[in-house]
């Protein structure tokens, strides 16, 4: 099943870079939420704008709320973005896994590639 957020399915980057937008501006709307923000980024209040026209930025965003339980309560319940879709998100904007390297017979070596998930799921 794919992740919807307003009704529409997050399908690409485009539809992620959305919600990335959508959930910073929900964090710079809120004095308290902004501030623990550009203390955990070490950003600075004027380099925010600049910034979120990366999606690796945006990516960033998105990994910040995942890791606090509350945010991502909020978010869900003032956005209508469901952890999920911030996770949908997340995988759109990842960038690609590297390609394998191929041993000496020409088959893809092994390489482990680990994906970090946020602690729980608050919402079942």
């Amino acid at each position: 099943m794919s992740e919807t957020f307003q009704g529409r399915t997050i399908a690409g980057r485009g539809d992620a870079e959305s919600v990335a937008i959508q959930v910073l501006n929900f964090i710079v709307a809120d004095a308290d939420r902004i501030i623990q923000f550009l203390n955990v980024t070490n950003l600075q209040p004027e380099t925010i704008r600049t910034s979120a026209t990366s999606s690796h930025f945006l990516l960033g965003v998105l990994e910040y709320v995942t890791k606090d339980d509350e945010l991502l309560k909020a978010i869900d319940e003032e956005l209508k973005i469901r952890p999920a879709a911030i996770l949908a998100a997340i995988v759109q904007l990842s960038p690609e896994p590297e390609m394998k390297p191929l041993n000496k017979d020409g088959k893809d070596q092994k390489v482990d590639t680990v994906h970090q998930l946020p602690r729980r799921n608050l919402f079942h």
